[in-house]
């Protein structure tokens, strides 16, 4: 599925949900989650060209493979984090919003740490 099909898509949805918020605010909720996850099951399954291509570009330039794990890991703690947090702000839940936009945060912070001790490895043994 095309960008384009996924906006059209997603416009219809918020009509709907514009439509049906003031007579079934559950419903208009359920309605844009469920198109957020639909939406988020497309764009994934689009994955795996995405690796693949990442996967030739460690193999020409020799890059350290266990880097792009670990930038792959980011990213997708990033875009999962991101899904979640809109998804608690159209629901209201502003508290846990920023709490999981902290968590993820974090958890980018903790992810990235064997990439921290690496560049502080090399710039000590530059001096």
């Amino acid at each position: 599925m095309n960008i384009f099909s996924i906006c059209v898509f997603a416009v219809v949805t918020v009509i709907m949900y514009v439509t049906l918020k003031p007579k079934n605010g559950e419903i208009a909720l359920m309605l844009i989650i469920s198109c957020s996850t639909i939406i988020l099951v497309l764009v994934l399954s689009e994955v795996s060209a995405v690796v693949k291509q990442i996967n030739q570009i460690i193999a020409l330039s020799q890059i350290d493979g266990n880097y792009v794990v670990i930038l792959l890991k980011v990213i997708g703690i990033c875009l999962i984090t991101e899904f979640a947090v809109n998804t608690c702000k159209d629901a209201g839940s502003n508290t846990l919003a920023n709490n999981l936009s902290l968590a993820g945060k974090i958890m980018v912070t903790v992810t990235a740490l064997p990439l921290y001790s690496d560049i502080l490895s090399t710039v000590m043994s530059l001096m």
